[in-house]
């Protein structure tokens, strides 16, 4: 039996490097071999083991969470013909597992799939086992572990193409991490007329105009709503995207920016239940979404215009991968990863 090298999160903050077996390819399915997987700030929750993120998983957690995929064909079975071996392809998981037949998958939103299979050992390993749906060939000019990075982008992306930007918008985006950075750009490319970023450490703020920011607001400022709002030609943003989560009073701060019948989408994610002023909300006529998957939306998918954006330079998302480690530095990785002051933006695990 061949093997390969796995990680396991043992417990909060301990991950270990174990022997696993080596998935093996059947008739319908691709074996890749991983060149980059990300670290993502649900991992983090998930490493710290502490909050509403916990009722997702259990120790120990072989994998670790990792779900951020990239890498070469291996190996495919007899029925596959969308790729072969060789192919530098990123991978939707959520499509690849979906049955794509069930009314979420007719419509394109493949992570509330009724009959999401599971294909083996998932996570940070060296080999990963996949259906051909829902693997995207990586374009020329962008390095394959770098495409890794495409999934937590395509969440951005789905999030400002649901929130139906449709042109000359004022966009507030509050956060500047991967998926801040990733909604300001996409929101510019999409027509916005002015995008507001805040955004807390230099790493960020170095990024901000790359990605589309016309005003960026130090998200620890005095006075932040207002400063914010000052910004807005109607007194408040026409929508705004929330991206940062954990502990940060930024739900509370996007109900106040956004401006009557505007768009209030979050993507963060919070270590402990959060309050909605209902009242604020509904006096203001806000439409909340929570919107933190990817799939597709009319005719094209989230993966493919990222993919597209990345390889023209619309979004320049390659910047954002600050550091890439080895499988074997796990754990290391998880700490830089989570400590912003380092000037981590993404780290990208390169098994």
């Amino acid at each position: 039996m061949e093997t390969m090298r796995g990680a396991v999160l043992v417990e909060p903050y301990k991950i270990e490097i174990r022997e696993f077996p080596k998935p093996t390819v059947d008739d319908d399915t691709v074996i890749l071999r991983t060149e980059g997987i990300g670290i993502c700030g649900s991992n983090l929750h998930w490493w710290t083991g502490g909050g509403p993120a916990t009722r997702l998983m259990q120790f120990p957690m072989p994998g670790a969470g990792g779900h951020e995929f990239s890498g070469v064909v291996a190996e495919v079975g007899s029925r596959v013909k969308r790729v072969k071996v060789g192919d530098r392809v990123t991978v939707d998981q959520f499509e690849s597992r979906s049955c794509g037949s069930c009314v979420y998958c007719a419509s394109g939103l493949f992570t509330q799939c009724s009959n999401m299979r599971q294909l083996g050992l998932e996570g940070f390993f060296d080999y990963l086992k996949f259906t051909e749906r829902g693997l995207y060939r990586v374009p020329d000019g962008v390095e394959t572990h770098v495409a890794s990075l495409v999934q937590p982008y395509a969440c951005s992306v789905s999030a400002v193409r649901r929130a139906g930007i449709l042109g000359g918008e004022t966009v507030v985006v509050l956060g500047a991490g991967v998926l801040g950075l990733c909604a300001a750009a996409t929101a510019k490319v999409l027509g916005a007329e002015k995008v507001i970023l805040t955004a807390k450490y230099e790493a960020q703020k170095s990024l901000a105009a790359r990605f589309g920011a016309d005003v960026v607001v130090p998200s620890g400022s005095e006075k932040l709503v207002k400063r914010i709002v000052e910004q807005c030609p109607a007194g408040g943003a026409d929508l705004v995207v929330e991206t940062v989560g954990g502990h940060a009073p930024t739900l509370a701060q996007g109900l106040e920016i956004v401006r009557p019948a505007g768009k209030l989408v979050v993507l963060g994610l919070w270590d402990e239940l959060v309050e909605v002023d209902s009242w604020l909300a509904i006096l203001k006529d806000v439409t909340m979404m929570f919107v933190l998957n990817h799939g597709v939306i009319g005719h094209k998918a989230d993966y493919e215009l990222c993919l597209e954006w990345m390889a023209s330079g619309k979004v320049p998302a390659q910047e954002l991968v600050t550091h890439v480690m080895p499988l074997d530095d796990l754990e290391e990785a998880f700490r830089v990863a989570a400590d912003k002051s380092s000037g981590a933006v993404k780290v990208i695990i390169r098994p």
